[in-house]
């Protein structure tokens, strides 16, 4: 496979090159169905592979939020290198992955932390996987105190005083019940065996059932063991783990062997944990600072909602462009479709992971991808009707719509860009597929949707390139319109400054406050208000969720960090019957909800400093500035709307903001793109005048490509289940409230800070 791969690519890499350097038309179309024929089976092959019992699958990697799993991000405590970091991530790998089918994402991020994907885990057995990971094993084996017993007895109930070689400890007691008993034991301060002596560690049985666990020395280890059992027999031997005295057998004879471990009743699970980390001992402490999982049963649900929205998105919008654009609606179908396996090609053959905002991301671009199509077909229009033949329009309508293309999609990359760079996880998936998704775009609109169109020219003439038309010579004085407009978006920022000020924090999810966001599923509806009165203090917010088309309700709670599974607890215990289960679990401590604060800031503040002097450099200042303000204006008004309904800022939404920052630049350009060929034209004329032309003459452009990204995201919103419903809320109301500043806000500033006439 990796050989018809590398000579599809070689293929592909000629074509394309012949493909630009080709003047003749006709030459040139023939070269672009073979270089589409190409690129088909490039994505193929990298998309499918067989399997083991020689099944083919689709290549792409779910992540953890599409098939389940836990996320993990541990810190290690102190002063780290880079050799304690290596340690730990080997010793993390071992003791996750003991048997070898958990497949876990275990890498390092930064100086002293860890992060660590496990798929499938489910909310149940996540618990062992924390206890794991946070255990440091230090194992110790120390003599008890010959006065243990006196100095115990003496102090009845209180702290007994212990000698100055000496130290107090807890002996654990498991009882048959499960309880576990701790009673004070006086041991030596020396250490006479550590862990370092261990060379293997296993669960076992005694001779009455019980579990336990069985060490095995290393030969100095052996050595010392021995010696030390030999010289105190009738003594009790401590054996300490992690400050806990686990037991205190009376040493009978001199054991050159093994050792066991008892711990009273301990069960098997336990057992097997305890195996694993004295088999791999930490160096250095950690702690887990951020935890996100999801339950397989709510990952698949979210693949079914997922695949479901994209399908009708992509039908939805096709039955538009076809019905909107006739002939050359099928062109863009096609065109579609294959943009979409560019993408899904790309995807696999990067090794990339699918999330579920990169899910979003892939339906956002079946939206975008029609949007270079509509602003190439509406080009087409306007150049048959200066009475061109039908393939010069066709070659002149590409041309002139270049260069709003280009620096529409540019903006966005760069704002997607910035995404992945500052973003984590999740949102960086997003960033991926936005980008991957804008060069397969422009590809398949530029090249493929090119070549589709030439061939109805040539075929079918003028009439094949009929469509319908939205707005017939409209002629509205919208620069008229200016302080109206001005006044409606100061109300609207007003009303989200308002807002955020009444919520304060309120506004920010988990994600940048710290905290636990706890999702349970059940099997009959409690009242919110007995839910709140049961939990009292525990939980900050208590709100029932679901997706606006069906879906399965959810309750969510917010917690103090730490207290989500307590408060899980308390549910069950107050309303049995309700069987309240856990599907859904983010913790983020306030060390990481401040940093990923910070860095959201940073994404947004860079995104738009790169935006301005890109416009800048492609037009002017005045344009410029009134690109950014139109930008800022997009991004503080869809905060506002989104704050005002309620719902709470989590690090997902900070790339759908980028994502609406760059949409609404697109929209944006499309009428700068135009006010600037009027410019270099040397239409006469006020600057009014000729701006009220430039968005007259866009206005089908601009409405059309909104709305075919509008709906697609629509359907996202109703279909795609209620992991993604804050997503694609916030891309529905920037889509929105772009399009209106592109037209009222955009316009009106460039006229303020520029020139009155050319």
């Amino acid at each position: 496979m990796i050989g018809i791969q590398f000579g599809l690519s070689l293929v592909f890499f000629v074509l394309f090159i012949g493909y630009f350097l080709t003047t003749e038309t006709r030459k040139r179309m023939r070269l672009s169905v073979l270089l589409t024929l190409t690129l088909t089976g490039l994505c193929l092959s990298s998309l499918f592979m067989k399997d083991e019992a020689g099944a083919w699958k689709v290549k792409i990697k779910p992540g953890l939020d599409l098939r389940g799993g836990t996320q993990f991000l541990l810190e290690l405590a102190g002063n780290t290198s880079r050799a304690t970091l290596d340690q730990a991530v080997e010793v993390i790998r071992k003791r996750v992955d003991s048997v070898g089918v958990a497949e876990p994402v275990i890498q390092p991020v930064g100086e002293n932390r860890i992060i660590v994907q496990i798929p499938g885990v489910s909310e149940e057995d996540k618990a062992s996987y924390r206890r794991q990971l946070e255990r440091v094993a230090k194992l110790e084996f120390t003599l008890v105190h010959e006065r243990s017993d006196e100095l115990v007895a003496s102090a009845k109930d209180k702290s007994p005083k212990v000698p100055i070689d000496g130290q107090l400890l807890k002996l654990r007691d498991r009882q048959a019940n499960g309880t576990v008993i701790e009673t004070p034991i006086v041991v030596k301060r020396r250490t006479e065996i550590s862990g370092k002596s261990v060379a293997n560690a296993f669960r076992s049985v005694d001779q009455l059932g019980r579990a336990v666990v069985i060490i095995e020395f290393n030969p100095d280890g052996r050595q010392k063991f021995g010696q030390l059992t030999e010289q105190n027999i009738g003594r009790r031997l401590a054996v300490i783990l992690d400050g806990e005295v686990y037991s205190a057998p009376v040493i009978r004879s001199a054991i050159y062997g093994s050792c066991e471990i008892s711990g009273g009743n301990m069960s098997s699970v336990e057992a097997e944990e305890l195996a694993s980390v004295l088999k791999n001992p930490l160096e250095s402490p950690v702690a887990i600072i951020d935890e996100r999982g999801v339950d397989p049963s709510l990952g698949a649900s979210s693949v079914r909602s997922g695949f479901q929205a994209g399908w009708v998105s992509l039908v939805a919008v096709g039955l538009f462009v076809l019905l909107y654009y006739r002939w050359l609606g099928l062109v863009s179908i096609f065109s579609l479709m294959l943009n979409i396996l560019i993408l899904l090609g790309l995807l696999a053959q990067f090794g990339f992971t699918l999330t579920l905002p990169g899910l979003a991301g892939l339906i956002l671009t079946i939206g975008i991808g029609v949007d270079a199509n509509v602003l190439v077909f509406e080009r087409i229009r306007e150049e048959l009707s200066h009475h061109r033949t039908a393939l010069e329009g066709v070659s002149s309508g590409f041309q002139r719509a270049f260069s709003s293309i280009l620096d529409a999609n540019v903006t966005t990359v760069m704002a997607a860009a910035i995404l992945f760079w500052q973003g984590s996880g999740p949102v960086q998936g997003f960033a991926t597929v936005l980008c991957l998704g804008i060069f397969s775009s422009m590809f398949a609109a530029l090249i493929i949707s090119r070549t589709g169109a030439e061939w109805l020219a040539e075929l079918g003439g003028k009439s094949s390139l009929r469509m319908m038309r939205l707005f017939e010579n409209s002629n509205i004085n919208f620069l008229a319109m200016r302080k109206p407009a001005f006044i409606l978006s100061g109300l609207l920022l007003l009303a989200g400054v308002f807002t955020v000020a009444v919520k304060g924090e309120r506004v920010l999810g988990v994600d940048f406050t710290g905290g636990d966001l706890v999702t349970f599923r059940f099997t009959e509806k409690v009242d919110d208000g007995k839910v709140r009165a049961a939990l009292g203090d525990q939980a900050e917010t208590v709100q029932y969720q679901r997706s606006p088309v069906g879906g399965q309700e959810v309750l969510s709670l917010r917690t103090a960090f730490g207290s989500g599974e307590k408060a899980g607890e308390t549910l069950a215990k107050e309303f049995p019957q309700a069987q309240f289960r856990q599907v859904q679990l983010d913790k983020v401590a306030g060390v990481v909800g401040g940093e990923l604060k910070q860095k959201a800031l940073i994404a947004l503040i860079l995104g738009m400093v790169a935006i301005f002097f890109y416009t800048m450099w492609r037009f002017e200042t005045s344009f410029a500035i009134g690109a950014i303000v139109a930008l800022l204006h997009d991004v503080l008004i869809s905060l506002g709307l989104f704050a005002l309904l309620g719902r709470e800022l989590s690090l997902p939404m900070v790339g759908a903001i980028l994502a609406v920052a760059g949409y609404s630049i697109n929209d944006t350009i499309v009428i700068f793109d135009r006010i600037r060929e009027f410019f270099r034209g040397g239409t006469g004329g006020d600057r009014v005048g000729v701006m009220n032309a430039a968005i007259n003459q866009t206005l089908s452009r601009t409405l059309l490509t909104s709305g075919t990204t509008f709906l697609a995201v629509l359907i996202l919103f109703l279909l795609g289940g209620r992991v993604i419903n804050d997503f694609s809320l916030i891309l529905l109301i920037g889509i929105v409230v772009g399009t209106y500043s592109s037209i009222f806000i955009a316009s009106p500033i460039v006229l303020l800070f520029g020139k009155k006439r050319f």
